[in-house]
């Protein structure tokens, strides 16, 4: 392995998937935002903020229409509790933050196999 190459546990895919996040700041402000998913598996993400977040700081996500199906009424939203995994300065103002789920794992739309 490359120096600085990572080791996936989980295959990911590049995906704009809309998403809700919860939680409270490093400043202790409780926040709801909206956003997208950069990069999806089974168990967790990562996305962009401004927000400043610390690691294993606790999130509650909501991916719209990523739930189980329901008989007559199509996907559910998915929920899910997920803690802060990896904080990532970007340029600018932004935060690359990866989250990873807490007991819940999302159906993925594309084999892990690949």
């Amino acid at each position: 392995m490359e120096q600085g190459q990572e080791k996936r546990l989980q295959h990911r895919v590049e995906a704009a998937v809309p998403i809700l996040i919860r939680g409270l700041d490093t400043s202790g402000h409780e926040f709801e935002d909206s956003t997208t998913a950069l990069e999806v598996s089974r168990r967790g993400f990562s996305f962009l903020t401004p927000r400043n977040l610390e690691v294993f700081a606790a999130l509650t996500v909501v991916l719209p229409g990523r739930g189980p199906a329901r008989p007559y009424e199509g996907p559910s939203d998915f929920f899910a509790e997920a803690t802060v995994v990896r904080i990532v300065k970007e340029d600018g103002n932004l935060y690359r933050v990866g989250v990873r789920f807490m007991g819940a794992t999302l159906p993925m739309w594309t084999s892990e196999n690949q």
